[in-house]
């Protein structure tokens, strides 16, 4: 798998639903029955996305390396 994916995770259970990922990233995340969820399981790294994951208050979200699994944030 091509290294410069990026898989993304949030935690249901840790979301508190507050939407600043999906105001952040609206491409990336959205807020469905009040937990984040990422529109799709990886991505092409993006800033945006970065800042969504790092901005998020409860740390529910987080960016993989889809080629090894190596948590890139929040850090």
């Amino acid at each position: 798998m091509d290294k410069k994916h990026w898989r993304l995770e949030a935690d249901h259970d840790t979301c508190l639903g507050t939407g600043i990922c999906a105001g952040i990233a609206p491409e990336h995340f959205q807020v469905i029955d009040g937990r984040s969820v990422p529109s799709a399981g990886e991505t092409l790294p993006n800033e945006a996305v970065r800042d969504a994951v790092e901005s998020c208050p409860m740390e529910a979200l987080r960016i993989l390396d889809a080629g090894n699994g190596e948590v890139l944030a929040p850090l």
